[in-house]
């Protein structure tokens, strides 16, 4: 049986060379994926931004003048004539 031994530099060696090949010949697809997770990581944070303002809305209801609206009779928060929960308490409104 014949078996190749590698000394002991060789090995890195190759890894290095390697990693040279895929950054020189890919730097394209590191570049975009780069790019899809910034833009990605900041759409999300916007996302939540915007979610926890319509949430903040919901439970900071202030309704206008003649406006019609129930008042929850758990937390006695005024809440929209079309909501079935509660946004402040999550109890059902009947």
């Amino acid at each position: 049986m014949y078996r190749v031994e590698l000394s002991g530099c060789l090995i890195p060696l190759i890894i290095f060379v390697l990693i040279i090949f895929i950054v020189k010949e890919l730097w394209w697809l590191i570049v975009g994926v780069s790019i899809i997770l910034i833009v990605a990581y900041y759409a999300n944070m916007i996302y939540k931004l915007f979610a926890d303002k319509q949430k903040e809305n919901e439970i900071n209801y202030k309704p206008a003048m003649g406006e019609v609206y129930k008042v929850c009779p758990y937390c006695n928060t005024k809440v929209k004539v079309t909501a079935s929960t509660c946004p402040n308490c999550k109890h059902a409104l009947n």
